[in-house]
């Protein structure tokens, strides 16, 4: 078959397959599934014999491809892909492009080439180490060829996508990447609008006013409300005119957050919400932390609860140590031992480092693995569903809805 003939027929293989997969009617987290395990298996042998170059694979069959991935998480062309490359735990959804199966199946044909015991076949091997793909025989397995991508990815958003990097370059920083897979658990488990919503999240391609101006489809890239510049930021943890939507976020964790605790037995709750005794009943009205539980021990757990943008986490974190460093000092006075929990989560759901203090107060209330999972994944579930609709209420009057239960 000659070049020309192989690559018609790839690039026939990969629309029609394609198309098939967007006819159908799956949640896009599957129709990626299906990519990644279906369509990139069929290509497998084409690129293990095929002479074609990466660079044909990138600008005939990776643009196609890309183009229904975009399709399928609603990214318009000025949002970046490198964020769904990424793998699942750096919150990423694991997708790979052709050009890196081609690179891994090249990879995989020329080692057997080189390591055969057979001594015509590495006669082949030597005899074809001037051919275009010999450079990939500086790798040594495929999974060096992913991790080679992967770095390339995270490298291009940390130094040359710096607002579309954002987020990554953030939660690198401050997240707790012990939970990274249960956030990775809570994402595929939304449905496909608030799914898209968290994609589009990450790689900064929602419509606020400053992307729609910046897209040339808005006059102005100012909030309708405080005539700040509609930033992601701003309309999700930022904008003075929508405080009483961040309590209602903030608030709705929060209620779970009590919920779950009323089970500790032997304890007293204080929770600043309605319906319960108020934490001012101990520390007085100059300080009042979100949710106060004293234990039949003489142990007193303050817990502080803030829900704020990604690029906020470790400066939330600093903020309430120092406020509530002499409320500490003063409850020593009247317990036998007094713990901090100082509970930092994005607008996204992403937990801070310093949550490890929230794992440990649900250790010492014994509670197992499984329930305190339960308990994160329902804060996070939370927390992205607010956002959500906080962002779906932009530029609208609110409504003052219940807290969310989900």
């Amino acid at each position: 078959m000659s070049d020309e003939h192989h690559k018609s027929e790839l690039i026939s293989l990969v629309e029609e397959l394609m198309a098939d997969i967007d006819s159908k009617l799956l949640h896009p987290k599957n129709k990626i599934l299906l990519y990644s395990r279906y369509l990139l298996s069929k290509l497998s042998w084409h690129f293990t014999v095929s002479s074609v170059s990466k660079t044909w694979v990138t600008e005939n069959i990776d643009s196609k491809v890309n183009s229904y991935i975009r399709k399928w998480l609603d990214i318009p062309i000025s949002g970046t892909l490198s964020t769904v490359f990424l793998t699942r735990n750096k919150f990423g959804l694991s997708i790979c492009p052709p050009s890196v199966k081609f690179i891994q199946c090249q990879t995989v044909l020329r080692k057997a080439l080189k390591t055969s015991p057979n001594e015509a076949i590495n006669d082949l091997w030597k005899a074809t180490s001037n051919s275009k793909n010999i450079q990939y025989d500086v790798y040594n397995s495929t999974k060096q060829v992913l991790k080679d991508f992967h770095s390339g990815q995270e490298d291009k958003l940390h130094t040359q996508l710096t607002c579309q990097g954002s987020f990554f370059t953030n939660i690198t920083k401050f997240s707790l990447s012990q939970l990274t897979k249960i956030w990775s658990a809570c994402q595929s488990n939304l449905p496909k609008n608030i799914f898209n919503f968290t994609v589009r999240y990450i790689n900064n391609s929602l419509p606020t006013r400053q992307n729609l101006a910046r897209w040339g489809l808005s006059p102005t890239s100012d909030c309708s409300r405080c005539l700040a510049p509609e930033t992601l930021l701003h309309i999700v943890a930022g904008c003075q005119s929508y405080l009483e939507r961040f309590t209602w976020r903030h608030d709705s964790v929060l209620n779970f957050l009590a919920t779950s605790l009323q089970t500790v037995s032997g304890s007293h709750l204080y929770v600043d919400l309605p319906g319960y005794k108020s934490p001012s009943i101990i520390t007085g009205d100059t300080y009042r932390p979100d949710l106060l539980l004293s234990t039949s021990t003489g142990t007193l757990y303050i817990v502080e609860l803030t829900v704020g943008f990604e690029s906020n986490l470790q400066k939330n974190v600093e903020r309430k140590k120092s406020k509530y460093k002499e409320l500490i000092r003063e409850q020593n006075e009247h317990f036998n031992s007094v713990k901090f929990v100082n509970l930092s989560i994005s607008s996204l759901g992403v937990f801070s480092k310093e949550c490890c203090t929230f794992i440990e107060m649900l250790n010492d209330f014994d509670f197992q693995k499984q329930h305190q999972n339960y308990c994160i994944r329902r804060m996070t579930t939370i927390a992205i569903r607010t956002t959500y609709y906080i962002f779906c209420c932009r530029n609208k009057e609110w409504m003052n809805p219940e807290l969310l239960s989900v």
